[in-house]
């Protein structure tokens, strides 16, 4: 399964979201190493990653959106991203009820999942549309 290295691609220009978002592609991709076969070091299950994961994406989102809105990011904008992040929301909530009844199909589809429409789309494309606003909040004056 592929791994995913941060790159200045995903950065929003903001340390700490772009921290969490390291700290998200970590877990994601402890996910993906035990998906495919792999064994964890401090030997978590994939259910026990997967619900780490929900509970760092849940508050990385809520920090997000109060940082948006500190930085004087439009209220429409945060009001749009907050939707996309519900919809995020509510696949993982799709996932987890899918894992515990044991569908196997949505192990297959969790990673592309979280690579393509969490990572690929939203980070980099929707996340980055906010990085203007956070610099100008930053600039002194």
């Amino acid at each position: 399964m592929q791994t995913i290295q941060w790159s200045a691609d995903y950065s929003v220009g903001d340390d700490e979201i772009d921290r969490q978002h390291r700290q998200l592609i970590a877990v994601i991709n402890r996910l993906g190493q035990l998906l495919s076969g792999g064994v964890d070091a401090d030997g978590a299950t994939p259910q026990q990653i997967f619900d780490m994961l929900a509970d760092y994406v849940t508050s990385h989102f809520a920090y997000e959106e109060q940082r948006m809105i500190d930085a004087g990011y439009p209220l429409d904008k945060v009001e749009a991203h907050r939707g996309e992040h519900r919809r995020i929301l509510k696949s993982l909530q799709r996932f987890e009820m899918q894992l515990e009844d044991g569908d196997d199909a949505a192990l297959e589809e969790l990673m592309p999942f979280l690579y393509g429409d969490w990572l690929t789309n939203h980070i980099c494309a929707v996340d980055s549309d906010y990085a203007d606003t956070l610099a100008a909040a930053r600039k002194p004056g």
